[in-house]
C-alpha cells in the first residue's frame, strides 16, 4: 500500500474517532517529520494541546511527508504506519 493511501485512511479514521484513536500512527508520523517541520510534528503528538491544533498539524505533516520525503523513506514510513494501524485495530 502506498503512503498516500495509508495517510488518507488515517485521516478518515481521525475524522471518525479523533486523533487519540490514531496515537501510534501520529507518533510514527511525528518521528518522520521531526526534521522537516518540527513545530507541526511536535503539535501532532501534543496531548495537552487542543484537538484542532493536532488536526491542523496532521494536515501539515501529511503534506510534508508526501512532498518532501524521498521515495525510499516514504516506502519505509508506509510499512511503519501499516504496522501502527494493525496495532491500533487490535487494541
Amino acid at each position: 500500500m502506498e503512503l498516500k493511501e495509508i495517510l488518507d485512511r488515517t485521516a478518515d479514521r481521525i475524522v471518525a474517532d479523533g486523533t487519540r484513536a490514531e496515537s501510534l500512527a501520529l507518533r510514527v508520523m511525528e518521528a518522520a517529520a521531526r526534521d522537516l517541520c518540527p513545530g507541526a510534528a511536535a503539535a501532532l503528538i501534543d496531548w495537552n494541546g487542543s484537538e484542532i491544533a493536532r488536526l491542523r498539524a496532521f494536515g501539515i505533516v501529511h503534506g510534508v511527508l508526501l512532498r518532501d520525503l524521498p521515495a525510499t523513506t516514504q516506502t519505509q514510513l508506509a510499512v511503519q504506519l501499516a504496522g501502527a494501524s494493525v496495532h491500533e485495530l487490535a487494541a
